[in-house]
């Protein structure tokens, strides 16, 4: 493929505008992928501490809260970039923004 051509120049322009649809794609079954392991997460955690196994117990709450911390960054991320996409398009949509009638 030619790396200098307008065509490839035009691709990559437009993969970087659109580049934000894939990454709240991703934003999403990790999301997705991180609920459905919780559980799991929390059974082995509770089996290990009944068990007496502490070391492993302490494993497994470990990544409990590990998974639970990722949850809450992913869904963060996910409401800040509607936020951001929502702002981009209303700004869009409205034109330019008169900043001296704002203050």
């Amino acid at each position: 493929m030619e790396y200098n051509s307008p065509k490839f120049k035009k691709w990559l322009d437009t993969l970087q505008q659109e580049s934000w649809q894939l990454e709240l794609i991703i934003s999403g079954f990790a999301i997705y992928g991180l609920l459905a392991a919780y559980e799991s997460i929390e059974l082995k955690s509770a089996t290990s501490a009944v068990t007496g196994i502490l070391e492993l117990g302490a494993l497994w709450a470990i990544a409990l809260i590990c998974c639970q911390i990722f949850i809450f960054n992913l869904l963060f991320h996910v409401l800040l970039r509607g936020l951001w996409i929502g702002a981009i398009g209303l700004r869009y949509v409205s034109g330019d923004i008169d900043y001296s009638v704002l203050i």
